[in-house]
């Protein structure tokens, strides 16, 4: 399933448009048409948005002053201004890019973990892993990321070919699968050894190393991936549902009247989780563009190592590349909705600054993250009834869904510290945020 797309087609040289609801197959047949044109190739550069809402990679061979410039990424004087005269009006602003972090931001995520934690074991009953507890699996992981950011008691990269699903990395999908193998690991050895016990007619602590060890063995090949999988699956499942019951009250209403303000608007996520609004049918997905994902979307870093996992991120340029690739993306977009409002001879203002806003409840990551690219920056902190978790690590303690280890949330307290100057705007609830943008554009902000 994918969101509905709104194209305007516009009638010739008339003022008169037809508001045309155009299926996602449809936008394919247009993009692939406008690819074979002669005056339009593969690339990034991109024109002033239209009436549509389209996911595509394209390049417009248009003139440098029709390209969308995003914020202060493009602030620079480059070859698209150089010709600019020094008499020219100045250019209004509109808003052309809008980024969300999901978690905290637009619902709160300590009872959307708690549901999906308890997917966890319900799916574990349903293959036979009975009493494994939701609490127990988080606390798996969190053993599991001290042990790899340490790198003493296990060496994980050792044993990676024998077992694929075994972490190198502090990817959160790769800790809780490697949580869910331990706690059915432990499970299997657990019966393995009292089966053993009764059989010999004595007690587990009665049993030799030799045979321990052998059934520790065998329990690790006994765990299926295929089944650790589909336990992972049913988390990752619940965890949307979950967010969509838990959406803040008036998350949906104010991206709506954003939209409405801003009608060329594009509208992106970017996560360092594995929440994804497309997969949220009956809530963000029709309002959502596109999503880029710390963990997801590392193959399209293009020199992979300088790749920086993000729990070792101590300073916010390292965090850059999300940005830039959530600018890409939405300047590939902006360029075949302009494309299509081309075709249809509809005209284009060519007087317009397309800028480019973050929103997000983490200073560090959101705030620090977007401003070191040229976001105008809006932090959501609410008010307390939103029911916000994650800025507990700025008083030092983690939050009980969190595995972040202590040095991880000393260097989060420092780059936090360090972006207190880089927020443009500041919220208290969400019903806030079009006023605020609107503010932002015409030069104004609450801090």
């Amino acid at each position: 399933s994918h969101p509905t797309v709104v194209v305007t087609i516009g009638a010739k040289k008339t003022k008169q448009s037809n508001n045309m609801r155009v299926s996602p197959t449809t936008v394919a047949l247009l993009a692939s048409l406008s690819l074979q044109a002669p005056s339009f190739s593969v690339g990034f550069h991109v024109s002033p948005s239209g009436g549509g809402r389209v996911a595509a990679s394209t390049k417009s061979n248009v003139s440098g002053h029709q390209r969308l410039r995003i914020g202060a990424l493009f602030s620079t004087t480059t070859e698209d201004n150089e010709t600019t005269s020094a008499t020219a009006t100045k250019k209004k602003k509109k808003l052309g890019l809008l980024t969300f972090d999901l978690d905290d931001t637009l619902y709160p995520i300590a009872p959307v973990l708690d549901e999906a934690n308890t997917a966890f074991s319900t799916a574990m009953s349903n293959f036979g892993y009975v009493g494994i507890q939701p609490s127990d699996i988080v606390a798996a992981g969190k053993k599991i990321r001290i042990n790899i950011a340490e790198d003493t008691q296990v060496d994980v990269s050792a044993d990676k070919a024998e077992d694929p699903l075994k972490p190198t990395t502090v990817n959160h999908k790769e800790i809780r699968l490697a949580a869910i193998r331990k706690k059915m690991e432990e499970f299997i050895l657990q019966t393995k050894l009292k089966q053993t016990a009764d059989d010999w007619a004595t007690d587990v602590d009665d049993l030799t190393a030799p045979v321990i060890k052998s059934a520790e063995k065998w329990a690790r090949t006994t765990v299926h991936s295929s089944v650790v999988q589909a336990v992972y699956n049913a988390w990752e499942m619940e965890r949307h549902h979950a967010a969509e019951r838990h959406l803040f009250p008036d998350a949906i209403s104010a991206i709506k009247q954003i939209q409405s303000d801003n009608p060329n608007v594009i509208i992106g996520a970017v996560t360092d989780g594995s929440a994804n609004p497309m997969l949220m049918v009956f809530s963000l997905m029709p309002l959502f563009d596109f999503t880029v994902s710390w963990e997801d979307d590392i193959a399209n870093v293009q020199q992979m190592e300088q790749f920086q996992e993000l729990s070792a991120v101590d300073q916010s340029d390292e965090l850059s590349w999300i940005y830039r690739l959530a600018v890409q993306k939405g300047k590939e977009m902006s360029a075949l909705t302009s494309e299509i409002k081309k075709k249809n001879d509809e005209e284009e203002d060519e007087d317009i600054e397309w800028c480019w806003v973050h929103v997000g409840d983490d200073l560090a990551y959101d705030v620090g993250g977007a401003a070191t690219c040229g976001a105008k920056t809006v932090l959501v902190d609410l008010s307390p009834e939103y029911g916000q978790t994650a800025r507990l690590r700025l008083e030092g303690k983690v939050p009980e869904w969190s595995t972040e280890t202590e040095d991880e949330l000393g260097a989060h307290k420092k780059m936090s510290a360090n972006a207190m100057d880089k927020v443009d705007a500041r919220i208290q609830t969400l019903s806030q945020l079009p006023e605020v943008i609107a503010e932002l554009l015409n030069g104004k902000s609450d801090e």
